[in-house]
């Protein structure tokens, strides 16, 4: 490769250095680190981590525009496997398979390697007739810049929405939440423009109840009276916003019901980001502390005889459902959106409470799960691994309504009956 290659190619790594770390407002923070290993001479690292998108930047050739049609721009990221990057892939997916010509709008930013080339968008610029569909948090919405012609799907997972998000909702021509509970607090926190609700979804391909599961004798998985172990879940990204998430309850409720049988285990999924819990030394609370396949992410689903959701609220709950559609029943409340898919006949369901959340992320009203609720039914699945099993099918039954497939159906016809696009011939 000659000098001027390499040099084009180090320029357009740099670049697309640059956008992910403003994708997130993570350059000032990064450019601090930079600073440091420069300055206690680590100049081999700096350079690693600078040029670290090559991989890349080598795979910059634009997708030819053979889709035909009007285009329609996809502003999101799809820098990870989770939250709003799974999201933004999969309405991505959809839309394409749908037969929609979807294009990048310029301030998104994705990882060729977790975006398969043929679902590609198309690259071209944006025009002032164009259309557009963001897929961002409320309170990161001004970062598109968002017009008459830009739709928002997005949620949020209290009652009140961030400072200033409403002006910039209110700016768009049409705003898409998941759930009901979202469209009345929207419109509560004073959203004006239409609001449409699209349910998100699942793939059945990956998450499922697993055909060794669906032939094998329930005693295997789930008896007691085999002289197997119960095995409890719970997961949460403890970083940023993670907090609402209470883990760490979850650890130490666990605990209290079950302070010395050995037939019981905790499994816990958190990310590499995230703050550590604390197990206080019990060899029965296993955690996982690193990113997982949706194909691996079900495995870990199927091994457990229930999820444990403490989380204070949802904008959705995407990863409960999936685990619903393993055949895992939950152990949750209702509050947020994850009453648009979870009652008592799919899990075990808990009360909850209103209570003040006040931090730097969110403020207004979401909820504290009932401790005691939780306990009983940790102790109840504990007893009664039959019953469990048949809730876990119930629950999985209940998830078949809730495919990517008619997330797509609703968005496009959201879509189309707002003006955003046209029927696909």
């Amino acid at each position: 490769m000659s000098l001027v290659a390499n040099v084009g190619l180090a320029v357009r790594a740099v670049r697309l250095k640059f956008r992910l770390l403003t994708a997130y407002d993570t350059f000032w923070p990064a450019a601090a680190r930079g600073s440091r290993l420069l300055l206690s001479g680590r100049v081999s690292t700096f350079t690693r981590k600078l040029f670290n998108e090559l991989p890349d930047a080598r795979d910059a050739v634009p997708v030819e525009a053979t889709r035909t049609g009007p285009p329609l721009f996809l502003a999101g990221h799809v820098l990870g496997l989770g939250g709003y990057d799974h999201l933004v892939l999969n309405i991505l997916k959809g839309l394409t398979d749908a037969g929609v010509k979807v294009c990048r709008d310029r301030r998104a930013c994705f990882r060729k390697q977790l975006v398969p080339i043929q679902l590609r968008p198309v690259e071209m610029r944006r025009r002032a007739n164009h259309f557009r569909l963001a897929v961002a948090p409320p309170h990161l919405l001004r970062r598109y810049r968002p017009d008459r012609k830009t739709a928002a799907f997005t949620m949020w997972e209290t009652d009140t929405l961030p400072e200033g998000s409403v002006e910039q909702l209110n700016r768009c021509g049409l705003v898409i939440v998941p759930s009901s509970w979202g469209r009345r607090c929207f419109r509560a926190n004073g959203v004006r423009v239409p609001i449409e609700v699209v349910p998100l979804g699942y793939d059945p391909n990956t998450f499922n109840r697993g055909p060794e599961v669906e032939s094998a004798d329930p005693l295997r998985r789930w008896g007691r009276r085999a002289n197997l172990t119960c095995t409890f879940g719970t997961a949460g990204a403890l970083d940023e916003g993670g907090l609402r998430k209470n883990v760490q309850r979850v650890i130490d409720l666990f605990q209290r019901e079950f302070p010395n049988e050995r037939d019981v285990r905790l499994r816990v999924k958190i990310t590499p980001n995230s703050p550590r819990v604390d197990t206080h030394g019990d060899a029965r609370v296993e955690v996982l502390d690193t990113h997982l396949t949706p194909a691996e992410l079900a495995e870990w689903y199927r091994s457990l005889n229930a999820f444990v959701n403490a989380s204070a609220g949802e904008g959705f709950g995407l990863h409960l459902l999936e685990a619903m559609a393993c055949g895992v029943p939950l152990i949750s409340s209702r509050f947020g959106g994850v009453g648009s898919f979870f009652d008592a006949r799919a899990g075990y369901e808990v009360r909850s409470r209103p209570c003040r959340a006040d931090n730097a992320i969110y403020q207004g009203t979401w909820s504290d799960p009932d401790n005691n609720d939780i306990m009983a039914s940790l102790r109840g699945i504990y007893r009664d691994g039959e019953t469990a099993r048949l809730t876990g099918i119930a629950a999985a039954e209940r998830a078949q309504k809730f495919r990517w497939e008619d997330t797509t159906r609703r968005l496009v016809v959201a879509l189309i009956q707002n003006g955003f696009i046209q029927p696909v011939a």
